[in-house]
């Protein structure tokens, strides 16, 4: 077996986030595949982009930036510590691992994991998790591209698989390795840094920390990633960007309504395109991407679309207005369609502090440490609470799109 393609740097690729990035060869042997290409095709925020116009950014470029901060990462701790085990194969499966994290993703990313989800559970499917669809386009790239499968063992795509899910499945390496591109322990990793800074440029929001301090100020402990104390505040900064871009994109009250409108669409669409079906047949899942939409609209003479079509529409027309906050969610008056959205807001951990997670570690000391509640309040100005709950009512405007988008439009959206 030959190693020779990925034992040195081919190509440099010019991005608005990091600049100049030097991927290994393996790497873009794996981009210039057709099951990598779709992500071309995804938008990164999914429904989003129909809020804001500029964030038309796809899981293409995040996963380009993405393996570029994992391979500084990786060579970092390396630097840190000399004796740490990680060889030069080492380092390339989180560099591939990283590149392709995001493989399995659906049309409109994560919303369409919770379309998939919810049909699923009101059907008695299983729960559906792109991170496990990821693996298995990884299978079905490595089985459609003998060229890049050679160049792997099966121990390494083991490995890469591992580090895709975030913990030990077929693999026994330290830990470190899984906290570098999905940490599911303390949610401090390069695709969180990758897409917080990418989302921020792209919507126009800014953006107070700096991942690049950060990884600098990291090292290995007793097999876990740790922290230089003195970046606690850099930290918050990065946990309150991630809930700002919540509040002011993510969770967008129109934005939730859209997400729940196209969810009616793909639910309405599935008993004639058999939607939810393609998922599990990769070769279909290659070319299913966020051109559904059009799949879905321009065959205007099938009637049994025609539902699907109309949820559709009532994006596009702005069919609904906003009511406000609503905590029962009562359909009060029974002559108007009313939808209710909920947006969850929170730091990354749910109804908890995230930064009493991060094992930290002061200047000359080789042993971690975890900051509690009262210690933080010492160093920080923290808010009294770290979830946030919103509940928005929107209620149909008018039937028809024509007379729609001849009134004057709402300034609500």
């Amino acid at each position: 077996m030959s190693y020779s393609r990925s034992t040195y740097w081919d190509q440099v690729f010019q991005d608005a986030i990091h600049g100049a990035m030097q991927l290994p060869s393996l790497c873009v042997d794996i981009m210039n595949t057709t099951q990598f290409q779709r992500l071309r095709n995804i938008k990164q925020l999914g429904l989003v982009y129909y809020v804001y116009p500029s964030a038309s950014h796809n899981r293409f470029e995040h996963c380009l930036g993405t393996c570029h901060l994992a391979g500084k990462m990786i060579r970092h701790l390396k630097q840190q510590d000399p004796d740490l085990p990680i060889s030069d194969r080492d380092m390339l499966c989180v560099e591939i691992a990283a590149l392709c994290h995001n493989l399995g993703h659906g049309p409109f990313s994560y919303t369409f994991q919770k379309i998939i989800n919810q049909h699923r559970e009101e059907n008695g499917g299983e729960k559906w998790e792109n991170k496990n669809a990821t693996c298995k386009m990884l299978d079905h790239l490595l089985e459609k591209n003998p060229h890049i499968n050679e160049e792997l063992k099966s121990d390494e795509i083991d490995f890469i698989k591992d580090i895709i899910i975030g913990e030990t499945r077929n693999s026994q390496k330290p830990k470190f390795f899984y906290q570098i591109v999905n940490n599911t322990g303390y949610k401090i990793d390069v695709n969180q840094w990758d897409y917080l800074a990418r989302d921020s440029h792209f919507l126009g929001i800014g953006k107070s920390f700096d991942h690049g301090r950060m990884m600098k100020m990291s090292k290995v402990i007793d097999g876990e990633i740790c922290y230089r104390d003195k970046t606690v505040d850099n930290f918050y900064d990065m946990f309150y960007s991630r809930y700002r871009l919540h509040k002011a994109a993510y969770q967008h009250k129109t934005v939730l309504l859209f997400n729940k409108l196209l969810g009616e669409a793909f639910r309405s669409a599935d008993k004639h395109m058999k939607i939810f079906e393609k998922v599990d047949d990769m070769k279909k899942f290659t070319y299913f991407t966020d051109s559904i939409l059009e799949e879905i609209l321009k065959n205007e003479n099938n009637e049994g679309l025609k539902e699907a079509q109309s949820k559709l529409e009532s994006m596009f027309y702005r069919c609904y207005k906003y009511r406000g906050t609503d905590k029962d969610g009562n359909n009060r008056d029974g002559d108007q369609e009313k939808i209710f959205c909920e947006a969850n807001l929170d730091y990354g951990a749910g109804e908890e502090n995230p930064l009493e997670k991060i094992p930290f570690y002061k200047k000359g000391e080789k042993k971690s440490f975890k900051y509690n509640q009262e210690e933080l309040e010492d160093r920080l100005l923290l808010p009294n609470t770290f979830h946030l709950k919103i509940r928005h009512c929107f209620e149909k405007k008018v039937n028809n799109k024509n007379e729609g988008s001849k009134k004057k439009k709402e300034s609500d959206f």
